[in-house]
């Protein structure tokens, strides 16, 4: 077998030179002369009978056969890093940093308390928290800015990776002075006499709720406001500018605080945006990474 030509010193050494694009940082790092450095370089390249590195300009350029090894040995090294760590029993506090990101009122509302309780077990774990849309998470996973991120209902680029974890209730309120009968309403007509503040006039979320509720399609409603912030919505449906769809985590969070909000219920049937994690299959989590990512899932899925 191939593998038995090459031995794990050839392995080592070519990912920290392919990591640090240098074989002078490289042997610094792995306390080697320069030459030795090179030597395994140059043993493994006639092993496997291909160049791994292009000399451009006195810069150390990797080929795309030295990018794909790397992709495989970067993560074999670290799995067997954390089974040795586990065997040794040294692993035993979780250290390093962790880069999320979440939607701003899903984030706010659901995740960042889970953060809290996961530092609280694991005080050494630090956390980048980045709130944004969909598209904006979709152009950091794909830069490596991001460890994983949450994502609502949207399309993301091919090679992101998504799995469903958590269904957010989209809730149409409205503020409670207005008077409104507290029974379920499935007359488009009740509906029509309102006043709206919604997220985007291309991509209505109204528009949404009315379809899935009253199954109207395209209703002309009075719009007052767009607006992309929950937070802005849920203040205008208290100052009674219009009827909003809000997130339930947050319309029960408004409600509990005792602000003068109601819930419409147009049918028993909720409509839900599907909240998925987002990450790249190719990048290669800490475990700090993988434990946060692991928690989390586990409990949005409860």
């Amino acid at each position: 077998m191939l593998i038995d030509q090459i031995n794990l010193n050839q392995l080592r050494v070519f990912e920290s030179v392919y990591r640090t694009k240098s074989m002078t940082h490289a042997a610094k790092e792995l306390h080697l002369t320069q030459s030795g450095v090179s030597q395994h370089i140059k043993a493994l390249e006639e092993v496997l009978e291909l160049k791994l590195f292009d000399r451009i300009k006195q810069k150390l350029v990797a080929t795309p056969a030295a990018r794909e090894l790397y992709q495989h040995t970067s993560k074999s090294f670290e799995y067997i890093e954390t089974t040795l760590n586990r065997l040794k029993n040294t692993d035993k506090e979780l250290t390093g940093l962790v880069s999320i990101g979440v939607p701003i009122e899903f984030g706010n509302n659901i995740i960042i308390p889970l953060l809290s309780e996961f530092q609280k077990k694991n005080p050494k774990v630090r956390f980048k928290i980045r709130q944004g849309f969909p598209f904006e998470m979709n152009h950091m996973l794909l830069n490596g800015e991001l460890d994983f991120a949450f994502v609502d209902s949207f399309s993301l680029d091919k090679g992101i990776k998504t799995e469903p974890v958590y269904d957010e209730v989209l809730e149409l309120c409205v503020s409670k002075k207005l008077g409104l009968p507290q029974k379920i309403q499935t007359d488009f007509d009740f509906y029509k006499k309102l006043t709206y503040v919604d997220y985007q006039e291309e991509q209505s979320v109204l528009s949404l709720w009315m379809k899935h509720h009253l199954h109207v399609k395209g209703p002309e409603l009075d719009v007052r406001v767009y607006i992309t912030d929950a937070q802005a919505i849920s203040k205008m449906i208290l100052n009674q500018v219009g009827a909003g769809v809000l997130p339930g985590h947050l319309a029960q969070k408004l409600i509990n605080r005792g602000e003068d909000l109601q819930i419409l219920k147009g049918s028993e049937k909720n409509l839900i945006n599907a909240i998925s994690i987002a990450y790249l299959e190719e990048k290669t989590l800490t475990l700090a990474g993988k434990t946060t990512l692991e928690f989390l899932g586990n409990q949005l899925k409860r």
